[in-house]
């Protein structure tokens, strides 16, 4: 088990890295569902989830726009029958640091195609611009760190996609998604809000 403490910044921002807080059968279950497949075979990608195509325009260059797919798992107005597995990864999270998930506000799977670019993530940003927790859940192993960054958007911290590892931090932090060049990047991202 994981009992390093949560890591907090000079702002008193948070951020933890767990690789032991999903079971295995969930991580399977999930690239299952995501992604079609079981581990690194060379098979054909073939998801359960409806995926749209959705352009990555914060990280244009030489007028190609990187691609991505999304499946959104809660929105304001959408609700997929699939969030009741997914949901499962923040309650795990939240159970693990004695804290309860108070709601999930946003959730959404995203398939990251590899692409040819010098360019290491999309643009820093926030998901909300309300108080909330972000939980980023890695189906796969892949290329293409997620950064999170200060207020002067100097780098604080890198992780990289490893199958079965959360990244958990204040959803005030500012933070990029990396652009995978390898193979397909796929997370599980989910804005929550918890009581501690």
């Amino acid at each position: 088990m994981n009992t390093q403490p949560i890591t907090t910044i000079n702002t008193g921002k948070f951020y933890k890295v767990y690789d032991d807080v999903v079971p295995q059968y969930l991580q399977d279950y999930i690239e299952l569902i995501a992604l079609g497949k079981k581990g690194n075979s060379d098979e054909v990608i073939n998801p359960s989830l409806d995926f749209r195509a959705k352009y990555e325009v914060t990280a244009e260059e030489n007028n190609q726009t990187p691609l991505s797919f999304v499946h959104l798992l809660k929105s304001h107005t959408t609700f997929s029958p699939h969030l009741e597995n997914f949901a499962m990864i923040p309650v795990a999270v939240c159970m693990h640091n004695n804290w309860t998930l108070d709601n999930i506000l946003l959730a959404r799977c995203f398939v990251s195609v590899p692409h040819d670019t010098k360019l290491e993530h999309y643009a820093p940003h926030t998901d909300l611009n309300i108080d909330h927790t972000v939980v980023i859940y890695y189906v796969n192993d892949a290329d293409g760190d997620t950064i999170l960054f200060d207020d002067q958007k100097k780098i604080i911290k890198r992780v990289t996609p490893k199958k079965g590892r959360v990244l958990m931090f204040d959803g005030s932090i500012l933070h990029g998604g990396g652009i995978p060049t390898k193979g397909p990047r796929c997370i599980v991202n989910y804005d929550i809000r918890v009581k501690k």
